[in-house]
């Protein structure tokens, strides 16, 4: 079977993506938090006792990056959501194919020895 998707819904891509690009965000800030910390320590070790005010910046970034990261996925994919619906008008947008597939036969109950 052939299906065209014609139109999405903004809003709901746009948030939907919004939250998945600010989760992806957040573990990526978790990771380099993670790094620079122990870069961070490693130059105050050495004798460079400015570096550790990068450190107090540390959780601010943590929570700063998720959602600017996720407020400019909203952006980006709402225009990019627009623009589909608008080229789909043009083309027809995408043809799916589906395929109907048979439902497993249900399991017979199990009688207990």
């Amino acid at each position: 079977m052939n299906y065209r998707i014609k139109h999405f819904d903004v809003l709901s891509v746009a948030s939907i993506g919004a939250l998945l690009y600010a989760g992806v965000a957040l573990v990526l800030a978790i990771v380099v938090s993670l790094f620079s910390s122990l870069i961070v320590a490693g130059m105050g070790h050495m004798g460079m006792p400015n570096a550790y005010p990068f450190m107090m910046a540390r959780p601010l970034i943590m929570v700063i990056f998720p959602i600017i990261y996720g407020v400019f996925a909203f952006i980006a994919l709402a225009i990019i959501t627009a623009l589909y619906n608008l080229f789909a008008g043009w083309t027809g947008g995408f043809l799916i194919t589906l395929e109907a597939q048979q439902a497993p036969p249900p399991a017979s109950p199990q009688t207990l020895p």
